[in-house]
């Protein structure tokens, strides 16, 4: 049987206390200063009633005894209670906050609905088993029906029930680089649904205006003979992977030898800022000649370990070691350019990815664009600060590949 409590039943009406005989009544919680109060409003109230006639003293009935009215205004001047907060159970008292108790002076010291209201508080484990369907809900008939409109009401399934609370948790990351978890509470909602928007009337509020924010994408036949200063001359990065040919490696349609890479105006378009170039270990020597040709010093180098399907470090055949990375070179020009300290490692461990028909070089990790982005916050679209996200321009991009803020530079 279900320890369940029951709805309390309802009070017998009582009759009500009249406010008489509670004339000189003190409460426990009264202080002194407040009794001493009440001495003297009595003693105004006796000069008052001498006026109209009345000698006696007020608490003393010698001769003529105050009548029901006087009585009345005496305990309405002098009480700070109510007759029926005083005769309320005090347990039930101090239960109630304000709101609760002025309710009760108004509907007659009625406390039904405070007491109805933990019928569902109070609720045990069948309880929840009832509401989950697990056993079956007991019908219930409303006063003056009969059997026949009984309220059949509609059954809800466990899971049903359970969508209502599901969360999941999100890991996100904040300006600063730091990773947070949030919970997020999952819809139920069927995404395939129409969804609709009211839109206001003319003229549109400036509020429902927002920056679009569109990718530079640009594709030529050939970047090395381009001008770069068409796609802008105030970048503060700019991200390369040339297609390079490695000593004694035949010619390759789409692949250029290193010493063509100089003919890029690279200088053209950063006044201070930072060169990202990706390439083999055979040409460092050579990458560096040419960016101090152009006002840029080797700074730093950022390195993809590869991986291969099994999780095993990938390699490949040298002469000396095998090959089993891949280096990111970094190159500043000195200049004015706000950096961001980061604590993001120099390498990172990444999958080898097949090469698509059209691709001469393998896709480089996509870790790498944080990373810049990171390190430059400048350079990174913003409405206000970089409205026109002329901050970073990648040169030999893959086909398709955008990034919201980069200027971004594909090769036919």
């Amino acid at each position: 049987m279900s320890d369940r409590p029951r709805r309390a039943r309802k009070q017998k009406a009582t009759v009500a206390s009249s406010n008489v005989h509670y004339v000189g009544y003190v409460e426990d919680a009264e202080s002194v200063e407040a009794i001493m109060k009440k001495f003297e409003e009595l003693e105004r109230i006796q000069k008052e009633f001498s006026n109209m006639g009345v000698k006696n003293h007020i608490m003393q009935v010698k001769s003529r005894p105050l009548t029901e009215e006087q009585l009345q205004e005496v305990f309405k001047r002098t009480s700070a209670f109510t007759v029926k907060t005083v005769t309320m159970d005090s347990r039930a008292a101090d239960e109630m906050d304000a709101l609760e108790l002025w309710q009760v002076e108004n509907k007659d010291g009625n406390t039904d609905e405070i007491y109805e209201e933990e019928d569902y508080i109070h609720v045990d484990d069948d309880f929840w088993d009832v509401e989950f369907g697990e056993m079956p809900r007991p019908k219930r008939i409303r006063k003056g029906q009969t059997s026949s409109e009984k309220v059949i009401r509609r059954s809800v399934d466990r899971e049903t029930i359970l969508a209502r609370y599901k969360i999941m948790q999100v890991q996100v990351q904040d300006r600063n680089g730091n990773y947070l978890l949030v919970k997020k509470r999952v819809s139920t909602m069927d995404p395939s649904l129409p969804t609709y928007v009211k839109i206001p009337g003319r003229p549109i509020p400036q509020s429902w205006a927002h920056n679009i924010m569109t990718h530079s994408l640009y594709t030529v036949d050939r970047i090395l003979s381009t001008d770069l200063r068409q796609f802008g001359t105030s970048y503060s990065a700019v991200y390369m992977d040339p297609p390079l040919l490695l000593p004694g490696e035949l010619h390759v349609p789409g692949k250029i030898h290193i010493d063509d890479l100089a003919k890029l105006n690279v200088p053209n378009v950063v006044s201070a800022g930072f060169l990202f170039v990706w390439l083999e270990k055979e040409w460092l020597q050579r990458i560096v000649n040419i960016a101090s040709s152009w006002g840029f010093k080797y700074v730093e180098n950022f390195c993809w370990i590869k991986k291969d399907i099994n999780n095993q470090i990938h390699k490949s055949h040298y002469k000396y070691f095998n090959k089993s990375k891949l280096s990111l070179l970094i190159f500043r020009k000195e200049g004015n350019v706000e950096l961001r300290h980061q604590r993001n490692a120099d390498c990172v461990f990444d999958f080898v990815k097949p090469l698509l028909p059209d691709e001469v070089t393998e896709p480089k990790p996509s870790f790498v664009y944080s990373v810049i982005e990171t390190l430059l916050p400048n350079a990174v679209y913003h409405s206000d600060t970089n409205a026109e996200g002329r901050g970073l321009l990648e040169l030999w991009a893959k086909k398709g590949h955008r990034r919201k803020g980069w200027t971004t530079v594909v090769e036919q």
